[in-house]
């Protein structure tokens, strides 16, 4: 029986499948992947959920960094966020944004190494990297995450506000953008 591919998964396959990371393979050819993984229940469609997640990768990814360093920033971003805001305001973000738990920590860079490995490509993330997004705790290690991911400094100044104004346009308050805005730094 084929391993079924989360929804993010596959939406991220089809985001990045262009990129150099999974050069050689056409959008066909990654489709036609996407579809065998999926496998008799699949009907290819991504959910709600993930498509808002790869929304989200995708506006990332517009600021000429790699896959990798789009998932995982985000990734690092907002597992600052779920270690820095209230319980009820990460489920507020949560609602809001769904989607985002599964690029919490380094959920999108093992999203991003499943799929090269089902592509046979090097999804180009270190174990290093993976260690370093998977729970922020403080700004420090929020630095520590990007320069392991191959970023230099100020990238964080550049992925906050792309995020928050993703949020914004899904219609998270005010407050809580604020609150976000304080926990990165920015």
């Amino acid at each position: 029986m084929m391993k079924k591919l989360s929804g993010v998964a596959l939406a991220t396959l089809m985001t990045v499948a262009a990129s150099p990371v999974f050069a050689g393979f056409s959008m066909s050819d990654v489709a036609g992947i996407a579809a065998q993984v999926q496998g008799a229940n699949g009907n290819g469609a991504t959910t709600d959920k993930s498509a808002q997640a790869v929304q989200l990768l995708s506006k990332v990814n517009e600021l000429g960094v790699k896959p990798e360093q789009a998932a995982g920033g985000v990734g690092a971003m907002l597992s600052l966020a779920k270690n820095q805001l209230s319980t009820s305001d990460y489920s507020e973000l949560a609602k809001q944004v769904p989607g985002v738990n599964k690029l919490a920590g380094n959920g999108a860079l093992g999203q991003l190494s499943q799929l090269g490995g089902l592509l046979g490509k090097s999804s180009g993330v270190s174990e290093t990297a993976t260690n370093a997004v998977s729970n922020v705790a403080n700004t420090d290690q929020l630095n520590t995450a990007f320069t392991a991911l191959g970023m230099q400094d100020g990238m964080i100044a550049k992925f906050a506000p792309v995020l928050l104004d993703y949020f914004k346009g899904q219609n998270v308050s005010t407050s809580l953008l604020s609150k976000l805005s304080s926990a990165w730094g920015v």
